[in-house]
């Protein structure tokens, strides 16, 4: 009887390990079939690290990380996630100077302040460099000057504080070294991205140059309807 017994150990044993064996190819299979989302800047990609100190109005220069704003969670068409419109800039940009005014209205009507506006949260962030022209010499006073509309300070060859648009309210990120800039391959400024709230880039102005980024907001980001009256 013990020798009956232990043939049935025995196979149990071998059942039990090709089953775990099974199970194994099944996840070397998987992980083999399985596509990681890349790293880059174009749409469908993860948006690449962004970092460095921001000012925001008060409380002086303090660290940035946009991976904060990410929820791993987020699921397409979820309009209680946040999306983030990404603004790189130099201050001594004349058309980046033009373009505040647009930057004004769009972040008073996106940033969940309107309410009009019945879709998602989007978080408006400007990160700003010093590109290699000439007379483009900028610094953290003149990054202040500039989101804050101050005077004392020269952008693009005229006061600060005559810019178009209101004072902006969303944070301003020293890139003035262009680290970066480099790191998400900016050819030019202004350039814009609009970022779903998992860290997905959904546009950007390189790759659709005849649409803007209000354009992009409204076409992309999740509404609680399909009204767009007011907006």
């Amino acid at each position: 009887m013990k020798h009956i017994y232990d043939d049935e150990a025995d196979i149990r044993t071998k059942a039990a390990i090709r089953v775990m064996s099974l199970f194994f190819v099944g996840l070397i299979i998987i992980a083999a079939t399985t596509s990681p989302i890349a790293t880059g800047t174009k749409a469908g990609e993860r948006a690449p690290a962004l970092e460095g100190k921001f000012y925001n109005g008060s409380g002086g220069w303090t660290t940035f990380n946009l991976e904060s704003y990410w929820d791993s969670n987020w699921k397409e068409g979820d309009a209680s996630g946040q999306w983030v419109a990404l603004e790189f800039m130099d201050t001594d940009c004349p058309y980046c100077v033009r373009s505040a005014e647009d930057m004004s209205v769009n972040s008073a009507d996106f940033d969940g302040s309107n309410p009009q506006w019945d879709g998602a949260v989007v978080n408006f962030i400007a990160s700003v460099t010093e590109l290699d022209i000439s007379g483009h010499d900028s610094s953290r006073a003149e990054i202040e000057a500039f989101r804050d509309k101050t005077t004392g300070q020269s952008c693009a060859s005229s006061d600060c504080g005559s810019r178009p648009g209101s004072a902006h309210a969303f944070p301003y990120i020293d890139d003035l070294d262009q680290d970066n800039m480099k790191k998400w391959k900016v050819g030019g400024t202004p350039s814009y991205y609009l970022i779903q709230p998992d860290g997905i880039i959904a546009w950007s102005s390189s790759e659709n140059p005849g649409e803007d980024l209000r354009d992009a907001i409204l076409g992309l980001v999740t509404r609680e309807s399909a009204q767009t009256d007011g907006v």
